[in-house]
């Protein structure tokens, strides 16, 4: 990946409003995921905080971002007081300088956002627009594992949260990895899990999705080397405010790299066409 620091800035600010407006009339940025991924070596290794869908990619914006840290054998560090925007791969996004294994993880509060009358989406709440078709209020929860001495096995704490029950350096295409979707520390089940990579766009209804079962657990195939990102969203009726918005919206991601193995015949883009892909709701 290419990443630089906008210059000028002047130029980066404008352009981050221009795409936030944009955003705006496409519908709720309720809907769009919150993901980590990292990119570059030594003193060019960069944390990145994405935000949208692959070919769908709203600037995310730095006062939303609640905390952001990497987590090693050794503690947690915060990564917030370095954290700008940038420009990956012609891509505004948000950066931090970060090398090493780490559990990576960040909190982004999206706000309230209302459906006003002529269905325009808007960033605001029913204390505004009384007379919204719709209301709700969205945060997001973003993890990356990156490098094989991640501390995978980590629960943070997030309201919620995919957490992995084997270690991902492991994995090889063809087996599965099982990970428990936690919501407020307790197994969610029946929620469907989304598999994409972060990569490529991918229609809602083509994307392979799992559901947990009662203990919360799915069982996600893998399909490739190279970046998976899983991803759940879950609607909690009635609010926490239910005078500001009708529903709270959760998402949360979970973004590991499969590396490749000496003699495999799997690659990067391997055909996975005959492997079964769970239900696809």
């Amino acid at each position: 990946m290419r990443v630089r620091s906008p210059a000028p800035l002047a130029t980066l600010a404008l352009a981050v409003v221009t795409l936030a407006v944009a955003a705006l009339a496409c519908g709720p940025a309720a809907a769009h995921d919150l993901w980590i991924s990292s990119t570059g070596t030594g003193a060019e290794a960069r944390v990145v905080v994405n935000y949208g869908h692959p070919g769908d990619r709203p600037p995310p914006l730095a006062d939303k971002v609640l905390d952001i840290a990497a987590t090693t054998a050794s503690g947690s560090t915060s990564l917030a007081p370095r954290l700008a925007p940038a420009v990956v791969d012609g891509t505004f996004v948000l950066a931090a300088p970060w090398s090493g294994d780490a559990l990576l993880a960040a909190r982004y509060d999206n706000g309230f956002w209302v459906e006003t009358p002529d269905g325009t989406w808007r960033n605001s709440s029913r204390l505004v627009y009384q007379d919204a078709k719709a209301a709700l209020w969205s945060i997001k929860f973003a993890k990356a594992l990156v490098g094989p001495g991640a501390p995978w096995r980590t629960v943070l704490g997030h309201e919620l949260e995919i957490v992995p029950l084997a270690d991902p350096a492991a994995l090889t295409v063809g087996s599965r990895l099982p990970v428990r979707v936690l919501f407020r520390g307790k197994p969610l089940a029946g929620i469907a899990v989304e598999r994409g990579d972060g990569v490529t766009p991918m229609a809602e209804k083509d994307m392979p999705t799992f559901r947990t079962n009662e203990a919360g657990i799915a069982e996600i195939p893998i399909a490739r080397v190279g970046p998976h990102l899983l991803a759940v969203d879950h609607d909690v009726t009635p609010p926490k405010l239910p005078t500001l918005a009708d529903r709270d919206l959760y998402n949360a991601t979970l973004m590991l790299d499969v590396p490749p193995r000496r003699g495999s015949r799997h690659g990067r883009g391997a055909d996975t066409r005959n492997r079964p892909e769970g239900d696809h709701s």
